[in-house]
């Protein structure tokens, strides 16, 4: 599949900006499951000063703030050509330790909620991939999607226990719970085409667990799916933390307001 990504991130400025920084995680780069055919971010009101990748392997862009700006805008645009892999990933060298993806981390963190219904659904270690689906669709009616009840500040637990939250929430709960069973998982943010076409379009958030003699393995609890084609990875990492698309600092005096739009769209090949 040939998917075509447009995506605008603006931030209105009222008042004075002086000088400041902003870190860009919005760059894919191939792998197993995907190739780049074009992919190209223009900038207002800053200005690219380097690339480079993370501990992770994530592609960044470091971004600095031109004083006296109104307005910061980053246009992206892409094609990516995808495959359908069921949710498989190879493993790379650019991976951690698989031990470093099964440490708790202050998003996934448990607390009395999450480590009760860790307890009463073990992970069936002779089956784990029907076991880790049916976590998965646990986790997805257990916690009701829905948007604005949550940020990026949410942590596993304060959604688990208010029973709502987003894509982001549903896999810092199943994260969380992974690791309580020592099982090595990421975090994964990207994009996906919905099958229906009224959906609101935003970044969206899954997991990937690995299995021993299989490789990385996705979960995309919000949907209680397996990634296919019509996924597309941007970054990887421990929680939302490490693969925010936009994070910096700015100093001056001002009030900010975001602004978002995103396209995707299926191309002929």
């Amino acid at each position: 599949m040939i998917l075509k990504i447009q995506q605008k991130i603006n931030y209105d400025i009222n008042g004075t900006v002086n000088f400041g920084y902003n870190k860009l995680i919005l760059t894919p780069q191939n792998d197993y499951n995907q190739i780049i055919r074009f992919w190209d971010i223009s900038i207002e009101g800053g200005k690219k000063e380097l690339s480079s990748s993370d501990h992770f392997g994530n592609l960044i862009d470091l971004v600095s703030i031109e004083s006296n700006s109104t307005k910061i805008k980053y246009d992206v645009v892409g094609e990516i050509e995808t495959k359908n892999t069921s949710g498989i990933t190879k493993t790379s060298k650019q991976d951690l330790p698989l031990w470093c993806y099964t440490s708790e981390t202050r998003l996934t963190k448990p607390g009395n909620h999450i480590f009760s219904f860790y307890k009463k659904n073990p992970i069936d270690f002779n089956n784990i991939i029907k076991s880790l689906h049916a976590l998965s669709n646990k986790i997805r009616s257990s916690i009701k999607y829905k948007s604005g009840t949550t940020d990026y500040k949410t942590n596993a637990e304060e959604a688990f226990r208010n029973k709502v939250g987003v894509c982001q929430d549903h896999t810092h709960i199943f994260l969380s719970i992974l690791r309580l069973n020592n099982l090595p998982c990421k975090y994964v943010s990207g994009f996906f085409l919905p099958k229906n076409k009224n959906q609101n379009l935003a970044m969206h958030a899954w997991a990937e667990v690995f299995v021993e003699d299989l490789g990385w393995i996705g979960f995309d609890i919000s949907n209680g799916v397996s990634p296919d084609d019509s996924y597309v990875v941007i970054a990887k990492g421990f929680d939302y933390n490490n693969i925010a698309p936009v994070r910096g600092v700015i100093n001056g005096v001002f009030v900010e307001n975001q602004n978002l739009e995103l396209s995707i769209e299926k191309l002929d090949q």
